[in-house]
């Protein structure tokens, strides 16, 4: 059935399924269309009057998890790479050769995917410049976006500048004008869609009013009322919510409003006020209620409350003037954020990354992973991994207490068929560097994991097989390894955990 929208201004009724934005499912669409979950197996306990859920809507304007949870290489570095990207752009704004750029800077990106980095440099730099640099930047935007680049980094790369956009001024006083006058070139040229204008900050939609050039203006002027509005109908709300903490009450609101193109702000605005109450522990926890209640049926989705965590992080330098609390009870709501998956690891990794917030929301970012180890253990970096796994293998040798390292491993889970080699490759090694003790602990270990299906036997060959590919470097340290790798592979397969047909490489 196709829902009716009343037009404000005397024109006709308008029929709809979505609003401009996308972010409204109609109620009404065939079950098959849903994105609901599968309540097959508890069929027989939902009655037929109890209507079915629907899912979290997990669209992000950030994009995937993959794609927020992605890390540089181990061979580069952040330093590394963004001398070459500085390099490369200097050159192209003195010749303004956008194929030669283009080129070069495609060639980076396939050996550092690190496109979020990139495009904040190319805007930072273009800030330092004049009115051909922001040109330039647009024009290379649009090449990168039509060659290497989607449009999903080109919104974290502005992000990142809207979120610092306070210091940036700064020491350049007509940022917001170029930043907008950039944006806007990339919306023109279909890098970028027009509902990012929703999520710009209202001191910048500010700037862009009343000094911008008549284009901003008139992308801007509608939208910036609407956020004004919204702002103004929200607060009362918010404050109502905290005295009858009524969350239906608020699902009501929103819905009638019909202005999911601001639904962050409402999200940070929540959040914000939560930390001004008299009791903000059990605030929190309504805050949280509420959140999880409009997620569940739709009102608020994933990608209102990462843009509003964002805004949240920047706003926190200023906010403990107000709040000198607001250090810690920002931690403690993204801790239960992240318990309720609110917002993910992935997400809070990328904020880390691209240095989201002042040294206030750092140190926040910084607390995170430390009071989420359940949760931020499953989203390591390649180089945090392997350190929490030499730890853990270490505990095991002076423990001997595989159940531990099971349910480390669990925290881990799941772990990808590389990881898992790599666990089975190096806990033999390091049993080889010890004693035949452990070498004996190491064999034992790999059969309790294969038996509880923690690691299965494709990993385990693949482990033997990384631990035959690395022998002659062990043999440096350990001159009989290679007798003492004989020794695990018979042992292994009289446990049945490695294949009789698998064959020993030849060195």
């Amino acid at each position: 059935m196709v829902r009716t929208r009343k037009c404000e201004k005397g024109g006709p009724d308008i029929e709809i399924e979505d609003d401009d934005f996308g972010t409204v499912i109609n109620p009404d669409l065939p079950p098959e269309e849903l994105e609901s979950p599968d309540w097959s197996a508890v069929a027989p306990l939902v009655q037929d009057s109890v209507p079915v859920p629907l899912a979290r809507k997990h669209v992000s304007s950030f994009g995937t998890e993959e794609e927020l949870g992605k890390e540089m290489p181990s061979k580069w570095t952040l330093s590394k790479f963004q001398e070459q990207a500085r390099s490369t752009l200097t050159e192209y704004f003195v010749s303004l050769d956008l194929e030669e750029a283009a080129t070069q800077i495609i060639e980076l990106l396939q050996d550092c995917p690190s496109p979020d980095e990139l495009g904040v440099i190319a805007i930072r730099m273009a800030l330092e410049r004049t009115e051909s640099a922001y040109e330039a930047v647009v024009k290379l935007f649009c090449k990168l976006y039509v060659d290497a680049v989607d449009s999903k980094s080109l919104v974290r790369s502005f992000e990142k500048v809207f979120c610092a956009l306070d210091d940036i001024v700064i020491d350049c006083p007509m940022a917001p004008l170029a930043i907008l006058a950039m944006l806007c070139g990339c919306i023109k040229g279909e890098a970028i869609e027009r509902k990012i204008l929703t999520k710009l900050p209202e001191s910048l939609m500010n700037s862009g009013l009343q000094v911008g050039d008549p284009t901003i203006k008139s992308m801007l002027s509608e939208v910036a009322a609407d956020l004004k509005k919204f702002k103004q109908l929200v607060q009362p709300v918010l404050d109502q919510f905290f005295v009858a903490l009524e969350v239906s009450d608020v699902q009501t609101f929103l819905t009638e409003l019909d202005m999911t193109m601001f639904h962050h702000e409402f999200a940070k605005k929540a959040i914000t006020l939560s930390f001004a109450q008299a009791n903000p522990e059990p605030a929190r926890e309504s805050v949280i209620q509420l959140f999880n209640h409009l997620t569940s049926v739709n009102v608020l989705s994933k990608d209102d409350l990462q843009w509003a965590a964002t805004r949240l992080l920047a706003v926190l330098d200023d906010l403990h003037h107000d709040v000198p609390a607001c250090e810690e009870l920002t931690k403690d709501m993204f801790v239960a954020m992240v318990a309720d998956e609110l917002i993910s690891v992935p997400f809070l990794r990328w904020c880390v990354a691209l240095r989201i917030g002042g040294p206030t929301g750092l140190r926040v970012l910084a607390t995170i992973q430390r009071k989420t180890p359940e949760y931020s253990k499953r989203h390591l970096s390649t180089t945090q991994f392997k350190t929490e796994l030499k730890n853990m293998i270490l505990e095991y040798f002076n423990s001997h207490n595989e159940v531990e390292f099971e349910r480390c491993v669990s925290e881990l889970a799941p772990l990808s068929a590389e990881q898992s080699a790599e666990l089975v490759r190096k806990v033999m090694v390091f049993a080889m560097e010890r004693s035949g003790e452990e070498c004996e602990l190491a064999l034992k270990l790999i059969v309790f994991l294969c038996r509880d299906e923690e690691v299965d036997m494709d990993a385990v060959e693949e482990g033997f097989d990384q631990m035959y590919s690395f022998m002659p470097d062990v043999m440096l340290d350990v001159p009989d390894a290679r007798d003492m790798a004989k020794s695990f592979v018979v042992e292994a397969k009289k446990a049945g955990v490695l294949r009789h047909e698998w064959v020993e490489p030849q060195l």
